[in-house]
C-alpha cells in the first residue's frame, strides 16, 4: 500500500505540535501530518536583554502601545514582566497584534480583549499592513502626550550589539512607520531565534521528504531560510510549498519548490487548502 503524502509543520514549538495535532484530526488518513520545526526559540539571557525587558515593563504607563511582531514576543515578554497584565488592564496602554496567533497569546496572557488592536477574523491577511490602517486613531494622541511606542521582537544574536543593544532582527515596516508618523520607537528584544541543528541521520530523513510529494507548511521567510542553510544543495522540485503570506511564497519560489500555494494563516484556510492539494 502506497504511503500518504506527507505534510511537514516548520513553526517553532510548541506551536508545532499543536498545529501538527489539529491537522491531523482534519485530515485523517489521507496525510501524514510531521513536525519538523525549522526555527528554535529561547529566553534571551543576556542581562542586557533583561534589563532592558524590565525597564519597558516599569514604563508601560508611560507607553502608548506595544506593538507585538510574534507569539514568542508575547510569550517571553509577559514570562520577564509578571506583573505585565495587571498593569495593562489598569492603564491606558494598547497592545497591538498583526497576526491571530500573538492575538490569542495576549488573550492567555491576561491582556483585556478591549485593549488589543488586531486585524479581525476575516481579514485577507495578518500582518502589520492589515493592523495599520485600525491604529492610526491612536497615532494623533500619542504623538500629542508624548507617549512612545514599544516595539517587543526577537533577535538571532545572544549578545546584544554594541550599538544598538535592543534592535533585535527581523522585518520592521510598522517601525518605520510609526518614525515617519512622528512618534518614538523603543524596541526591546524578548526571545532569541537559531536555526535547528541536525545530525546527519535527521538531514537523510529531510532529504528523502524533499525528493518525494510532500507540502510544506511556511510561515516564516527565515525558517525557509533556515532550511536553505541546512541543505544548501537541495533539489525542491518536487516539493510543494504552502505559505501564509504572498513575502514567504516569493522566497518559497526563490528557492525552488516545485508547486507553491498560498493561504491564510488559519487553521480552517491551512487544512481546506492541504485537503484541495491532497
Amino acid at each position: 500500500m502506497q504511503q500518504a503524502p506527507a505534510v511537514i509543520i516548520t513553526r517553532p514549538e510548541p506551536q508545532a505540535s499543536d498545529w501538527a495535532q489539529a491537522l491531523q484530526r482534519e485530515l485523517g488518513d489521507r496525510a501524514r501530518v510531521l513536525v519538523w520545526p525549522l526555527i528554535e526559540i529561547a529566553a534571551v539571557e543576556h542581562a542586557a536583554y533583561r534589563e532592558r525587558l524590565h525597564a519597558a515593563g516599569e514604563q508601560l504607563p508611560q507607553t502608548a502601545a506595544a506593538f507585538f511582531v510574534s507569539v514568542p514576543a508575547v510569550e517571553h515578554f509577559f514570562a520577564a514582566v509578571p506583573d505585565a497584565a495587571a498593569c495593562w488592564n489598569a492603564g491606558y496602554t494598547r497592545a497591538w497584534a498583526p497576526g491571530r496567533g500573538t492575538l490569542q497569546a495576549l488573550l492567555q496572557a491576561g491582556v483585556d480583549p478591549a485593549r488589543i488592536d488586531s486585524p479581525p477574523p476575516d481579514a485577507a491577511q495578518f500582518d502589520s499592513e492589515a493592523l495599520w490602517p485600525l491604529i492610526q486613531p491612536q497615532l494623533a494622541a500619542a504623538r500629542q502626550a508624548g507617549r512612545c511606542v514599544l516595539r517587543v521582537r526577537g533577535t538571532d544574536d545572544p549578545k546584544p550589539d554594541a550599538i544598538q543593544p535592543d534592535y533585535g532582527a527581523g522585518r520592521d515596516w510598522m517601525g518605520e512607520q510609526l518614525v515617519q508618523a512622528g512618534l518614538e520607537v523603543r524596541t526591546v528584544v524578548a526571545y532569541q531565534r537559531q536555526a535547528p541543528r541536525w545530525t546527519p541521520a535527521q538531514q537523510e530523513t529531510v532529504r528523502t521528504l524533499a525528493s518525494q510529494r510532500n507540502l510544506w507548511l511556511w510561515s516564516s521567510s527565515q525558517a525557509l531560510n533556515h532550511l536553505q542553510t541546512l541543505l544548501p544543495q537541495q533539489d525542491w522540485s518536487q516539493a510543494t510549498a504552502l505559505a501564509t503570506h504572498p513575502r514567504i511564497a516569493a522566497r518559497a519560489r526563490e528557492a525552488g519548490y516545485g508547486t507553491i500555494l498560498q493561504t491564510r494563516p488559519t487553521l480552517h484556510d491551512v487544512s481546506h487548502s492541504i485537503q484541495s492539494w491532497l
